[in-house]
């Protein structure tokens, strides 16, 4: 990398804990105990009225792998720990929504070599990534067994690398304001508590930028990087299961992949110039939690 002291890239600590959603969701399923007669977990959209779409807010935890490339070659991967707030209303055929999340890392490691030295270095790092966003749409196809609805978003990811004060204490954070567009789209099993639903989109960043903050050890320069462009694309799938017609449990698998050119501009330390060379970011995991329609 042109633009750290300590080289960024591929985080490392694979999610072993990638059951612990798994494992919550089928909890859920074995407290459930006996099932409901017929009908009477059937999802909101046909027992309640096949013209409506039920509103719905879900609630959910989940575990990622998260993955960080350069073109400069460095790399980085750690697992994460995610929180995940969900809205979804409808307006008639009008969509309102928003998304709220926040992943910590559990485990982590860089993989590359000294930016000065050039020998191979590989140390403990930290991640976390936030995401916001509010989604506004039209739901274009609404039948008793199935539900698809397109919608734009406006929102925010943020992603913050990190290295210990003993490696240097070396800080990225990407900001990354974004426009993105997306389908939602949900089938409902009649006669059971049973959904299945899938989710796509395309996400294009606003002005993104990077802030590297090197401790005083580091002879690299502290400033902001404007990012030449990012993009992303995302998707999703996931089944819910609805104990009564209003409250149910969701297991979900998801990937996301960013992708950032590299700086428009330059910072300098001494005689050298420093840019942010362009990078990807991935992540994909899966998420359970509790679903409220009404």
């Amino acid at each position: 990398m042109a633009a750290r002291g300590l080289p960024l890239s591929f985080r490392s600590g694979r999610g072993s804990a990638g059951f612990l959603a798994a494992g919550l969701f089928a909890a859920a399923l074995l407290f459930a105990g006996h099932p409901l007669p017929a009908g009477a977990a059937t999802p909101a959209l046909i027992s309640d009225n096949p013209a409506t779409v039920p509103d719905e807010l879900d609630l959910g935890i989940g575990t990622q792998d998260w993955y960080y490339r350069e073109t400069a070659g460095d790399k980085d991967n750690a697992g994460l720990l995610e929180g995940h707030l969900r809205t979804v209303s409808y307006w008639g055929p009008v969509i309102l929504g928003s998304d709220l999340s926040y992943m910590g890392s559990y485990s982590g490691r860089y993989t590359g070599a000294d930016l000065f030295s050039g020998s191979p270095l590989q140390i403990p790092m930290a991640e976390t990534v936030f995401q916001g966003a509010v989604h506004l749409g039209v739901l274009v196809l609404n039948t008793p067994f199935d539900a698809l609805g397109f919608w734009a978003s406006w929102g925010y990811h943020q992603q913050i690398w990190m290295t210990p004060a003993s490696s240097g204490g070396y800080e990225e954070n990407y900001q990354i304001p974004y426009l993105g567009g997306a389908f939602y789209n949900q089938n409902p099993i009649p006669g059971t508590g049973w959904t299945f639903y899938e989710e796509g989109g395309y996400r294009s960043g606003l002005s993104p930028s990077m802030t590297a903050t090197p401790s005083g050890s580091e002879p690299i320069p502290a400033g902001t990087y404007n990012l030449g462009s990012v993009w992303n694309l995302h998707g999703l799938a996931g089944v819910r299961y609805l104990f009564t017609p209003h409250v149910g449990v969701y297991l979900t698998g998801n990937y996301s992949y960013w992708a950032f050119t590299q700086s428009t501009n330059t910072l300098s330390a001494g005689n050298k110039q420093f840019l942010e060379p362009s990078s990807i970011t991935s992540y994909f995991g899966v998420e359970s939690g509790v679903t409220l329609e009404y």
